[in-house]
């Protein structure tokens, strides 16, 4: 009886351990119900992948292949459809490579093939890889060869080695069934810009603005069909995600033409002190790739063009040496984003600014960056210099009054070298405590610069002289 009860007892037990035990399962792409990336500015998204698969009860080992292998591991955070138990989760990395195959293959037969070099008939040669340390060693037949010409060809990939990334999560489940599977973390690789087209009409004196929002993959990892949110805004982040090497030039997709994106573009909404932007079409990003998706409807804005020169002057030293070279003032288009009622914020990105030529064919006159802007703000653009006019600083004094007190003298002298009267706005941003003593031209205070606005005449010459007093 004691025997009986012994291997009942035992074969039980065995029972329930293989009920318990199962082999490691594969969840891969091909199970994905649904991809939603939110992606921000700084290098990171927020990817949120739901799969089905079907469990038995009790301990499983999922496989989850097909995710980012730039995920921050530790926030990875998984949901399930039925109630289990986390036992444990670990980011394997994708380590297959011609390295790690040789390191597996060591102290076992593979084929080494080589090419004739008069014939160019391809052979292949036993050979058995002994070290990769510091380059290879292997026997070929009875001799130690260190790195034998030829490649390399083996028989499989071995279990341990992945092409691509994959994440093993051990749980027990209570219920047996199809199981929705929701994986949420964040991963470094993915990033949007804001990309702005400006038309100018300079006789109109308005500006029409397309943006674009250009997102860019290099996570080395396919994104198929993804529901695709953009956050503008600066979010704080205190760790660093995994780098990838790119292993390919980036390609562009457009979605569209730059200068029409009258179509569908992002829906907007306010999100904890940031702007969250949901694109109306789903998108495929592949590895290396760069996609564009409109981001609001185009509109137009009065502009203001302005010549403007801007110097820190010398007022605590004498300026030495013979006369400086002349600068170009810069070209500067400024507008205020509307107050609308369907005005929109402008995301930090380029602006690439185009207007017509005589024939009325766009041409391309510069581009700047800006940083986010709220509605209701002031837009600046630096298109670039001013090719015919020329502005010359001379210092014609300089006095110190005492150890903080100083007083210099400059000269400043516009040329036009064009066909047109050009008015230009001089900036003086002097230091320290500063006080105008005398000026031949009205200037007004702005910003704690001194501000002139010459007017200079066509194929002609303006000037100015002042002098400051400044107490360090």
């Amino acid at each position: 009886m004691r025997r009986l009860m012994v291997l009942i007892i035992g074969g039980a037990l065995a029972a329930t351990a293989s009920s318990y035990a199962q082999a490691q399962q594969n969840v891969t792409v091909a199970d994905r119900t649904a991809l939603a990336l939110t992606i921000y500015g700084n290098g990171l998204a927020l990817v949120k992948d739901r799969r089905r698969a079907e469990l038995p009860i009790g301990i499983n080992e999922l496989s989850l292949s097909g995710v980012s292998p730039q995920m921050i591991a530790d926030s990875l955070e998984l949901g399930f459809s039925k109630p289990v138990r986390l036992l444990s989760r670990t980011l394997r990395p994708a380590n297959l490579n011609p390295r790690s195959l040789l390191e597996a293959h060591i102290g076992k037969t593979v084929e080494l093939i080589r090419t004739h070099p008069e014939t160019g008939v391809e052979m292949s040669i036993a050979a058995t890889p002994i070290s990769v340390a510091n380059g290879v060693i292997a026997r070929i037949g009875t001799k130690l060869v260190t790195n034998p010409a030829g490649r390399w060809a083996f028989p499989a990939i071995p279990d341990h080695l992945r092409a691509k990334a994959a994440l093993v999560v051990g749980l027990e489940s209570a219920a047996a069934g199809q199981h929705d599977i929701d994986i949420r973390y964040l991963s470094g690789g993915l990033s949007w810009r804001a990309a702005y087209t400006a038309n100018w009409d300079r006789r109109a004196g308005t500006l029409k603005l397309a943006a674009w929002a250009a997102l860019q993959n290099s996570t080395a990892m396919h994104f198929d069909a993804a529901r695709v949110s953009l956050v503008a805004g600066q979010v704080r982040r205190v760790s660093s995600p995994r780098r990838a090497m790119p292993d390919r030039a980036l390609r562009m997709k457009l979605q569209a033409e730059m200068e029409d994106s009258s179509g569908a573009v992002a829906v907007r909404e306010a999100l904890a002190g940031y702007h969250l932007y949901e694109l109306p079409q789903t998108l495929t990003l592949r590895p290396g790739e760069e996609a564009q998706a409109a981001l609001m409807t185009p509109f137009a804005v009065n502009v203001r063009r302005e010549l403007v020169s801007e110097s820190h002057p010398a007022v605590f030293s004498r300026v030495r040496g013979g006369a400086k070279q002349p600068s170009h003032p810069a070209i500067r288009l400024s507008f205020e984003n509307p107050k609308s009622d369907t005005a929109q914020p402008l995301p930090a990105g380029t602006v690439r600014l185009y207007g017509p030529d005589s024939s009325g064919a766009q041409q391309f006159l510069g581009e700047d960056r800006v940083g986010d802007i709220p509605i209701g703000d002031d837009v600046k653009l630096n298109a670039g210099k001013a090719f015919d006019v020329r502005v010359f600083r001379h210092q014609s004094d300089f006095r110190r009054q005492d150890r903080n007190k100083f007083e210099a003298a400059y000269e400043i002298v516009l040329v036009n070298d064009g066909t047109k009267v050009e008015t230009v706005k001089i900036v003086e941003a002097v230091p320290g405590d500063w006080r105008l003593m005398d000026s031949d031209q009205p200037h007004t205070r702005e910003n704690n610069q001194a501000v002139w606005r010459i007017t200079v005449p066509a194929k002609g010459k303006a000037g100015f002289t002042y002098r400051v007093a400044v107490r360090n």
